[in-house]
């Protein structure tokens, strides 16, 4: 018994070693027509800081599903394909009187992403 508890936290402390947990962010913007219909803005692959994460992000992956689908929620379902999850989405309205004056939604998404650490 003693021994299956010793192997068994071998394990257990192996996976967890070689395993790391990377979290990808990024954030979608759709501006909002006149007759309420949502319009998807292409991502910004340049940021000013780049992260480990930004790596693995393929943003031409991203903005070609943007570009073949125009509804969002098409775009959100496909990319749920690819294994982003939906976090959160804001309206932003840009008139301090809350008018309806081209407001704009944004659309935060999160991706888990696992790195395999190699002992040397």
């Amino acid at each position: 018994m003693k021994y299956l508890l010793l192997c068994s936290f071998f394990f257990l402390s192996v996976t967890t070693f070689a395993q790391s947990k990377l979290y990808g962010y990024i954030e979608l913007r759709g501006s909002v027509d006149l007759l309420g219909n949502i319009s998807l803005d292409p991502l910004d692959a340049v940021q000013k800081e780049t992260t480990p994460t930004d790596t693995l992000i393929d943003y031409g992956k991203i903005n070609a599903i943007i570009n073949r689908h125009r509804a969002p929620i098409k775009v959100l379902n496909a990319l749920s394909e690819l294994g982003w999850e939906l976090i959160t989405t804001t309206q932003v309205a840009s008139d301090k009187d809350q008018r309806p004056n081209a407001p704009f939604l944004l659309y935060y998404l999160k991706k888990e992403y696992l790195i395999s650490r190699s002992k040397n």
